[in-house]
């Protein structure tokens, strides 16, 4: 769904796109671009009478006096910049309204980005989950997830693609930063390179984890695209539902903060799975990690194994197995089942795979020495 909408997005934005030009880069040597109350309201006027002109109801439009809103948006150095290239305005590159839905007005509300989209999608996995309905709940969970890898990462800006001549090109296979190249006509091709350096934001999360825990007592075991699994060295005789307790830094940082990440209603869905909040999944005092989603973990007095796209009803995979995987290197074969239609017959088909191969890490939490906590997003 998203990775369709995401082609539609490219194909209309490169319907006038030549392939045999050559595009240099373009540099801007124009002055920064300030918002001055002047200009605000030029453009407040210019996007009221847009949306009168397609009859679209422009009450809750902004106006002038979201003026210090906008300003300080532009000022900020993380949303000043173009959400589509990532340039700096200029007084020859001005900013305007990105629109999510060009078929609503230039409302406050439709160009905050995904809010709108991710609010509508959390609440209904919310209310699924109240529900019971496990279908709706992983399906507003796919979408989000799937939106989020095909729109939300700009991985645009980890590499850096130049549109070169046959020269060029040619040229850049000199270069240590070449990866690859795509012929688009006879004298013009697509060429990408590794950027030597990218810009990454630290998430406000792990700022928070860094300045309210001890983290020479936290241990990252493994993560993946909305989960991380934390082995956590507390206390040995406050038990595996000890969480963070015993590892807080600045108690008074802490207790004015949790809030914002962790739920602090308990029993409450809709504060535990509030939006950028963490959520503790499992709590443990023992895990193995192989890879992401491949785990073992002691919860209590109960065991689990995770294992990603193998079929334990079919194959039995122990503590034991995962234990011998990584001391002695065994390999463990499963086998899948599933059914498959060829010529109007349906067959049930069985397929082997790898399922213990290799190992990544091994973290062993012993005698609650320290305790495991999953956290998902």
């Amino acid at each position: 769904m998203a990775a369709c909408a995401n082609a539609i997005k490219y194909a209309l934005a490169y319907i006038d796109f030549d392939l045999n030009a050559n595009y240099p880069p373009c540099i801007d040597n124009s002055y920064k671009f300030v918002l001055y109350p002047s200009y605000w309201k030029y453009k407040v006027e210019g996007y009221r009478f847009q949306d009168q002109i397609k009859k679209r109801d422009y009450s809750n439009n902004v106006s002038v006096n979201d003026f210090e809103y906008f300003k300080q948006l532009l000022e900020n150095p993380n949303t000043g910049v173009c959400a589509i290239c990532g340039d700096k305005f200029t007084v020859n590159n001005k900013p305007t309204l990105d629109r999510i839905n060009n078929n609503l007005p230039h409302a406050k509300d439709n160009h905050e980005g995904f809010n709108p989209f991710v609010k509508e999608f959390i609440g209904k996995r919310i209310q699924a989950k109240i529900e019971g309905n496990k279908g709706l709940e992983q399906f507003c969970k796919i979408t989000m997830n799937s939106s989020y890898g095909s729109d939300g990462m700009n991985t645009e800006k980890y590499t850096d693609i130049k549109i070169l001549d046959k020269k060029g090109a040619l040229k850049s296979h000199l270069s240590n930063t070449f990866m690859d190249e795509q012929q688009l006509s006879d004298n013009a091709y697509a060429v990408q390179m590794n950027p030597e350096t990218c810009t990454c934001k630290t998430p406000i999360q792990e700022a928070y984890f860094v300045l309210a825990f001890d983290t020479e007592k936290m241990h990252f075991v493994e993560g993946d695209t909305d989960s991380a699994y934390w082995a956590v060295s507390g206390s040995a005789d406050a038990g595996h539902q000890q969480q963070f307790n015993y590892v807080i830094k600045d108690k008074q940082f802490y207790d004015k903060n949790a809030k914002y990440y962790f739920p602090t209603i308990e029993g409450n869905l809709l504060d535990e799975k509030k939006i950028l909040d963490l959520a503790i999944e499992n709590e443990g005092t023992e895990m193995i990690a192989l890879a992401p989603k491949n785990y073992y973990i002691k919860v209590g007095e109960k065991e689990k194994i995770k294992l990603k796209r193998v079929n334990q009803k079919t194959t039995k995979i122990s503590k034991q197995t995962i234990v011998d995987n990584i001391n002695s290197g065994t390999i463990t074969k499963a086998v899948n089942m599933r059914l498959g239609q060829k010529n109007y017959i349906m067959s049930k088909i069985a397929r082997e795979k790898m399922a213990l191969l290799a190992y990544i890490q091994k973290w062993q939490c012993q005698k609650i020495k320290a305790v495991v906590l999953i956290f998902s997003v």
